[in-house]
């Protein structure tokens, strides 16, 4: 017992202070361990769900129905939070079928009339059990049994989604509805014979089945060559320049479906861009992410417009469909999906308006940063990931057997982009890094885009120049072109909702020079000055101690501007930093900080004196034998020269104000996660 007590108390403040974090998000918000435990190492998004909770009177005692819907509001609702959530205490709204109609509505209205949020909502629309086994019974008499049962076999979840196409379920509770189908269709289809192989569908039958009574095949073509006959397929980004009375034959995928009696209402995506297409007759039934080719006509309809569709409508005279997608489309993710099954399931994800844009953004950026080398006659390099040295120090190495040698996976391209500058000059490489961070925060990852630069014969001053440079160049040419991207992602950083995305004057957030210079002294000063402590200690700062992420974001976030950090003492940084003249216990290195993200770029000048560069790895503990040829730059003719890194996903992270890096990349990569 008294050994326990020790081991309790020996416990540093701050990992005290995130257990009991984690055990009010277990028991006041209804977390399980694991999502409690990774949201109480992020203490500002723990606070606010705490705090959140606390505002509407839920504590620990509350039933979990009610934990679940409002912690899901503060997940999903981007404003109007505290209105939805008062909503559902009060049980106004109850089901989750409401709760994410409530979020729907509440991302898109400004200001909220209860009326309009009652009608939006089925506020007051009560569906009963009783109701339910009735209508569902209804629905399910109307189904071919043995298709029934082939689907209800194959995926439970596709008759579910059926199921809430039907307008009488709409606001009925769905966890009702599913023990409702559980129970219902076994007993329906017990006597209908399993289905012998040749019965079972074909994947290469993509058109939809035979029109019957109920269902009709308007406009619907024998094929898709017949649809796009003689004609190329206009890309759907076109289509805003395209004249009304047009007619355009296009391929993409149904992203989004409404059908009506005697109408059909389909938003086409392709790789380029959205266009809301109307089938004016009956059409059948098909799910969401079938893919589709379409021959339509163009017309004008400015209520079409939105961020990512022009304001332009396809009347649709003929279509085929290429591939179907299974009905269960609809249940692979949710609108209550953690960030967990988010990920397992990011493939399907990334067909989503927002992940995709992020995807489009950063193929913008990375052509970006590339223009804004070439213009400053930088030559592109491609160094091996696969090395024998280390660059940030041991700890977050990954190790590997390299045919019976000791290798890593680089965690850095900087020590040879530094062997280039004496033969083909000024160099950059846009290539993969690697660190072994044994953390989860939304601002690491163990895989990540390093873009990095050398510059030979600069000093500090053109160093930090050419950073700010960059920084503000980069944003220039990527708002020119995917601004109306970046509006869909962060619009409150435009000046005016009317104001063109696509000039860079327009936005608010855009970095321009000089940036604010702060010494590391002045950051320890500034720091302290604004009650920002030292989390290790919870004291004020003493020189010589790490500003780490939480509290460097804090102090950031006070200052407001991008932020050149500079003059780091020598113990903090790298052993080839190169030392300030008459300060040699402080650094020639900068970390440019921005406001929501922090740290996004680190550089510094390099030693360029062999001796000086001798006393960098007796330092640190290193065998400057596998760096003899690092060594040689200098002992061959060196030259004052200096370079950075900088992280995309960072980058990316501070233009769209992404939660976490993690949104940032394809498929991200961190402790615990190595698929898909």
């Amino acid at each position: 017992k008294v050994t326990v007590s020790v081991l309790y108390w020996a416990l540093p403040p701050m990992a005290e202070r995130t257990d009991q974090t984690a055990a009010t998000l277990r028991d006041v918000c209804g977390l399980d361990t694991k999502n409690s435990t990774d949201l109480a190492s992020k203490p500002e998004r723990a606070e606010d769900l705490i705090a959140f909770f606390s505002n509407h009177n839920v504590d620990a005692a509350a039933d979990r129905a009610l934990k679940v819907g409002l912690y899901t509001i503060w997940t999903k609702a981007k404003q109007n939070r505290d209105y939805v959530a008062a909503a559902l205490v009060s049980k106004r709204i109850s089901t989750s079928t409401q709760i994410e109609a409530a979020i729907r509505f509440a991302n898109a209205t400004s200001e909220i009339s209860d009326a309009a949020f009652d009608e939006a909502c089925g506020v007051g629309v009560m569906v009963t059990s009783a109701q339910i086994a009735a209508i569902v019974a209804q629905e399910l008499g109307k189904m071919d049994r043995k298709a029934l049962k082939l689907a209800f076999n194959k995926s439970p979840g596709s008759v579910l989604g059926q199921l809430k196409r039907v307008e009488a379920l709409k606001w009925a509770d769905f966890t009702v509805v599913k023990s409702e189908v559980d129970q219902q269709v076994p007993a329906l289809v017990a006597d209908v014979p399993d289905a012998a192989a040749d019965d079972k569908p074909k994947k290469a039958t993509p058109q939809p089945k035979a029109a019957t009574k109920e269902e009709a095949t308007w406009g619907l073509a024998e094929s898709p060559a017949a649809v796009q006959g003689s004609d190329s397929a206009t890309r759907l980004d076109a289509i805003s320049a395209t004249p009304a009375g047009s007619t355009v034959f296009v391929r993409g995928w149904a992203h989004r479906v409404r059908h009506q009696a005697k109408m059909s209402f389909v938003v086409l995506r392709d790789s380029k861009g959205f266009v809301q297409c109307v089938f004016g007759g009956r059409i059948p039934h098909f799910p969401r992410e079938t893919s589709l080719a379409i021959r339509a006509k163009v017309t004008d309809e400015p209520k079409a417009k939105s961020a990512l569709q022009p304001p332009k409508e396809l009347k649709v005279e003929s279509w085929a469909i290429i591939g179907t997608s299974d009905p269960d489309i609809e249940n692979i993710i949710t609108h209550d999906s953690s960030v967990d099954k988010l990920l397992d399931q990011r493939h399907i994800v990334l067909r989503g308006d927002n992940a995709a844009s992020i995807m489009q953004v950063r193929a913008a950026l990375l052509q970006t940063f590339r223009q804004h080398f070439w213009a400053k006659d930088c030559l592109e390099v491609t160094p091996p990931t696969i090395v024998q040295t280390q660059c940030e120090g041991g700890s977050t190495l990954f190790k590997l057997d390299y045919y019976g040698e000791r290798a890593f996976m680089t965690q850095s391209s900087q020590l040879y982009l530094e062997t280039c500058l004496s033969s083909i000059g000024d160099v950059f490489c846009i290539l993969p890094s690697f660190r072994a961070e044994k953390t989860k925060t939304n601002r690491h990852l163990s895989e990540y885009t390093h873009i990095e630069a050398e510059y030979g014969n600069i000093q500090y001053e053109d160093l930090l120049g050419r950073i700010e440079d960059m920084i503000c160049d980069v944003f220039d040419r990527t708002i020119r072109i995917c601004g109306h991207l970046v509006a869909h992602l962060n619009k409150d950083e435009l000046i005016a909702p009317d104001a063109d995305p696509r000039d860079p004057a327009s936005w608010k957030f855009r970095p321009t020079k000089p940036f604010v210079r702060l010494p590391y002294a002045d950051a320890i000063k500034f720091c302290n000055e604004n009650g920002i402590l030292n989390p290790e200690t919870e004291k004020p700062y003493v020189f010589g101690e790490d500003i780490t992420d939480a509290p460097e974001r804090a102090m950031i976030a006070k200052i407001g501007k991008p932020t050149l950090m500079t003059h780091f003492p020598t113990e903090m940084k790298s052993f080839y930093m190169s030392r300030v003249k008459g300060a040699e216990s402080l650094t020639e290195s900068v970390d440019v900080l921005m406001p929501g993200v922090g740290e996004i770029v680190g550089g510094s000048m390099r030693m360029w004196d062999p001796k000086e560069l001798a006393l960098g790895y007796e330092r640190e503990g290193l065998d400057p034998a596998p760096y003899y040829w690092y060594t040689d730059q200098r002992k061959y003719g060196g030259v004052p020269h200096g370079g950075f890194g900088l992280g995309l996903e960072r980058f990316l992270k501070w233009m769209l104000n992404l939660h976490s890096v993690k949104e940032a990349c394809l498929f991200p990569r961190y402790m615990g996660r190595c698929q898909p």
